[in-house]
């Protein structure tokens, strides 16, 4: 078995794309998100983000690992079916775990639908670079 070529500059740049489309998309649903999740302003000033911003960098970049991972698999190459493929992903496969977490945790819908809009973004985000981006 030999061990595929990933592109480990693209994982990483996904990664940092993912982490900079999360800043932009949660500062712009920052009030909606604090209301629908029930974060007070008080707790978030109280809250640890660098704790935050550490887990969410390793968590994209284990995800656009994966992903680089599964589409050489695929033989997934281009930019348009990388984006597809990784919103696809991110929509039905990692937003239909945060429904489903969600729901059993009796989070409104309304939550649920930005969460999982976001990973449907950034997933497609990730999806268009590593298909893009690969290694010769």
């Amino acid at each position: 078995m030999t061990t595929p070529r990933i592109n480990f500059l693209a994982v990483f740049v996904a990664a940092v794309t993912t982490f900079v489309l999360g800043a932009i998309w949660y500062i712009t649903f920052q009030t909606p998100w604090m209301e629908l999740s029930g974060v007070t302003e008080a707790q978030a000033a109280e809250s640890d983000p660098v704790s935050a911003y550490l887990i969410s960098f390793i968590t994209y970049l284990l995800g656009a690992y994966a992903l680089a991972l599964l589409f050489k698999s695929m033989q997934v190459s281009t930019l348009q079916t990388g984006a597809l493929t990784g919103a696809l992903i991110g929509a039905l496969i990692v937003g239909g775990n945060i429904f489903t977490n969600n729901t059993y945790e009796l989070k409104p819908i309304g939550l649920s639908i930005l969460n999982a809009g976001f990973s449907a973004v950034s997933y497609a985000a990730m999806g268009a670079i590593l298909g893009a981006w690969q290694k010769k």
